[in-house]
């Protein structure tokens, strides 16, 4: 836009990386708090999912406090947080649970795949509609392993999640049958042939963004997998079989038949894209790996899709959209920023 970004810092001394931010209709700011993601790190915290030192707080923004407060603590890895009807929603280690207004947390599911080394696990959520969606990784690489092969989508499917219904995919709810019955059965498959969805949200038209790390040590002339991608809920079928496929593993051949779903924004290999939210009329989303920053989907003068570097940051993990329309984002280091187009506010 005409006069840039203005980048405003907030809790300058904060050490503590940021994993996720979700904000309520009043402005309240939710952090997901865990340890320092980026300096000083401690092995034994960083590869075990389960490790129980992470933490919410809310933090006041308005009032530029220098501090927050923790409101969970002794917490799993958490990567998703979402606010809705009066409680706040989190995506943690395995499980996904809700901290109501002025109430403890509660589990409302558990049972999807971890897997502590890769950083694979359930991450985003975002409530729509009515429905809560996850963005759910696999348990395996895909191409490390040995490219797959020889095989059709369903067995890809099972391959890459390790035969866990709730992984490996973009699944969903009904918001009212998951607090009613609190059980990961009432999920199902909203999309499949995903590798390590991670941030997860939706625009004004009802439609759901997601990103995925692609594989590792994938040469840079096939694609990896590590995308921008669209979910339209009218494209979700009955049955698993007739949600929409977007492509990972089977893809890693070099093949891609038409009917596989393509990415909005297909990105270079070891991108790891990380956090996204819809803001300014596009998506923004967070890159962790190959040319770390904070992107936007943008056009072409022909109309194409392409991902548009804003800012350089390394690294970026959280993106989220305050209920005033800014930007802001969560650093592994501890960093926290607001950003605003043309400097105005």
């Amino acid at each position: 836009p005409r006069g840039g970004f203005c980048i405003d810092r907030r809790l300058p001394d904060n050490t503590r990386g940021i994993t996720a931010i979700t904000f309520a209709p009043d402005g309240r700011m939710f952090l997901a708090l865990d340890s320092n993601l980026a300096r000083d790190v401690d092995p034994l915290i960083l590869y075990d999912a389960y490790h129980p030192s992470r933490s919410v707080a809310i933090y006041d923004w308005v009032n530029n406090s220098s501090r927050y407060e923790e409101i969970f603590t002794e917490s799993s890895r958490i990567t998703g947080l979402d606010y809705s009807g009066g409680a706040l929603y989190l995506s943690r280690a395995g499980e996904v649970g809700r901290i109501p207004d002025g109430g403890g947390y509660e589990k409302l599911a558990d049972g999807f795949a971890v897997q502590s080394q890769l950083f694979h696990a359930n991450n985003g959520i975002v409530i729509s509609n009515g429905w809560v969606y996850i963005s759910a990784g696999g348990v395996v690489d895909g191409y490390v392993e040995g490219p797959i092969v020889g095989i059709g989508e369903d067995g890809a499917q099972q391959i890459v999640s390790g035969g866990n219904p709730y992984a490996a995919r973009i699944v969903r709810a009904p918001l009212s049958d998951l607090l009613a019955q609190r059980s990961i059965t009432v999920f199902s498959t909203a999309a499949r042939g995903v590798r390590n969805p991670y941030g997860i949200t939706d625009d004004p038209a009802g439609r759901i963004w997601f990103t995925d790390n692609g594989a590792t040590n994938v040469p840079d002339s096939i694609s990896a997998g590590d995308e921008v991608n669209m979910l339209d809920p009218a494209a979700i079928g009955g049955g698993e079989g007739a949600t929409p496929f977007y492509g990972f593993p089977l893809t890693l051949s070099g093949e891609s038949p038409d009917w596989y779903v393509k990415p909005v924004v297909d990105l270079v290999n070891s991108a790891a894209p990380t956090g996204i939210t819809w803001a300014y009329d596009t998506v923004y989303f967070g890159v962790y790996g190959r040319y770390p920053g904070l992107y936007r989907v943008g056009r072409t003068a022909s109309g194409a899709a392409v991902a548009e570097r804003i800012l350089h940051g390394w690294p970026i993990l959280a993106v989220a959209t305050a209920p005033d329309g800014a930007i802001w984002i969560g650093m592994g280091a501890g960093g926290l920023y607001r950003i605003t187009p043309g400097c105005a506010n």
